[in-house]
Order: C-alpha cells, then structure tokens, then sequence
C-alpha cells in the first residue's frame, strides 16, 4: 500500500500521537471492515496526513489492524475493572462498567467488534476469539454476582452479554457532543432497564416513616425531610463522581417544603461550576468535607444525599440519571 497525500489536507496538519492513529484506523475497520481499509479512507478520516507513520511503526497491514483490536480489548478491560471495583450490587457495578466504556468510546470514536470476518487470516482470527473469551468472562461474573444478590433478573447470561457488545460495538459514534452524550445516557437506561430485577411490591415502611433525619459525618450540618418518599435515583454525571469520588451519586428528592435545616446551615459551603447553572452547584460541611443537600430554588427540589440518611426509607432507586456530561 502506497502513502498519498490528500491535497486538501493542510501541509501543516499536526502529527498524530501513535493512539491518535490506532483510533483512526479503527474508526474505518468499524465502519467498512477490515477487508476494505484503504490508505485515503485512513487519512480521510485521521484529517492528517501524518498518519503515514503507522508503516513506521507496524511492519504489514494485519500487525496494524492488531493493534486496533487490542486498544479496543484494553479499553473495555478498564471499562470491566471499573465495575468490577465499583461499591454496591451487580446492578450498579454493570452501570458503573457502561458508563466507563462509553466514555472511552465517546473518546476514541468506536469499538471493534470481535466477531470473527473472513477477511481476516486464521491466526488472528483465534487472537480475536481468544479476547472475546476473556472479555465475556469478565462480563458474566458481573452478571452472574446479579443473580445471586437479586438486583439482575437474568435467565440468559450468554444472550445477555451478547446484547451489551452488541450496544457497545457499533459502527461509529457522533463524537463527543451533547447530543451523544444524551444518546449514551439513554443507551445505559435502556440496558439497565432491560436487566434489572423487577422491584417487589413497594414496602410498608415507605408509609410509615413521616420524618427522616439526615447529617454529615463530623454531625455539624443536620436536615429533617418529611415523608412519603417517592424518588431516589444515581446520578453518574461528572460533577457527582469527582465530588463523591465514586462511579455514581445517589439522592433522594423531595419538594423544598418539605426539607428544613435543623443545624449547622452556616457551616454549609457551595461550589457552582464555572457555568454558574443551578444543576452545577454541589454542596459540602464545610469541616468534614461530606457532602450535603443541594437545593434547587428554581425548581422547588431539594437533593439530599442518601448516605446522610440515618434510617432506610424503604425506597430503593428507580432510575440512573445523567444531570449534566
């Protein structure tokens, strides 16, 4: 295969990192198969010219296409490893785990899919089963876990993990836009939705509880939110997992008539984002670092973390949501 340059490149287009150029070569692979990947395809979609360096670094075109199968394995490793780390049920690993490989996805703009093609050559062919045995193992214990703590309702944990890649591994995504990050968000919902365990009839204890009292760590702040309690959900936006240092948060939302500070409202220190929108501001004690009711004026909703909670609600949550990107 001959290297051209595109004309209307600019001569000045930067050099690609050696990632750079893997994500690019995967991104056609995605779309056309590896049967079909052409040199101006790769340049096309790379946007540089530079990407002539791959016949540098790899020595024919199926060591290339190798590597692009193994970034896309070790990126969805790392997307595993987070779930398989992440606290709570299998449930909430499995969404910790989408949210990871979306992401990367987002980010790199596809992954392969290891279904075997005949265009490939046996010995890569069996590279390909052989990460796919790993990947699938990985998956079905977190799957498996689900079973066994009830949050899954899983009959067929092969068919299951089918349709997770199969969601994962499309052809191409539109990149890192609001509009993705809403079809990614919708995307894990539907899945979840889709495996979840339905709930048990709702608890007794839900009517009974009037007043819940909530507190930070060091006791400083304290809250009081009446009853019933409807709505609790994880939110796996960005601003919730740095602030909790977690794959997700989780709150329980009532209306701001029936939430009331009991103590230590003064100590209570709040962050907004460099937006300055309302669903950027998180807030904190300002002597234990715990985090603390955020209420919303605008829209009449105060969120009160759940882990300041002292006593089960008897609700569990309904949904996983994505406040923000």
């Amino acid at each position: 295969m001959t290297a051209t340059t595109d004309p209307d490149l600019p001569r000045d287009a930067h050099a690609l990192s050696r990632n750079e150029v893997i994500d690019a070569v995967a991104r056609v692979v995605a779309r056309q198969g590896p049967g079909a990947l052409r040199w101006a395809a790769i340049v096309k979609e790379a946007g540089s010219p530079s990407v002539s360096q791959a016949w540098e670094w790899y020595p024919d075109l199926q060591a290339l296409l190798d590597e692009c199968y193994s970034r896309t394995a070790q990126g969805l490793e790392e997307s595993l490893l987070v779930g398989e780390t992440a606290p709570g049920t299998a449930l909430e690993k499995l969404a910790a785990f989408l949210v990871a490989a979306l992401d990367i996805r987002r980010e790199r703009g596809s992954f392969l899919s290891f279904r075997v093609s005949d265009d490939l050559p046996e010995r890569q062919r069996r590279r390909l089963r052989e990460r796919e045995l790993m990947l699938l193992t990985r998956l079905k214990r977190i799957l498996m876990k689900g079973q066994q703590d009830s949050s899954l309702a899983l009959r067929h944990v092969d068919s299951a993990c089918a349709m997770i890649f199969a969601c994962l591994e499309v052809p191409a995504t539109a990149g890192v836009g609001p509009e993705q990050r809403m079809w990614d968000g919708e995307l894990i919902e539907l899945l979840l939705a889709a495996l979840a365990e339905p709930h048990a009839p709702e608890s007794v204890l839900r009517r009974e509880i009037e007043v819940a009292h909530g507190n930070c760590r060091c006791g400083t702040v304290c809250y009081e939110i009446d009853g019933p309690f409807d709505v609790m959900s994880h939110c796996h936006c960005s601003i919730c997992r740095m602030q909790q240092g977690s794959a997700f948060a989780t709150y329980v939302s009532v209306p701001m008539t029936r939430f009331r500070w009991s103590a230590g409202q003064e100590q209570v220190t709040h962050y907004v984002g460099e937006v300055g929108q309302p669903a950027e501001q998180r807030s904190f004690c300002s002597r234990c670092g715990s985090p603390t009711p955020s209420l919303d004026a605008g829209g009449g909703t105060a969120y009160c973390p759940a882990e300041n909670l002292t006593r089960d609600l008897g609700i569990r949550a309904q949904s996983h949501v994505f406040v923000r990107p």
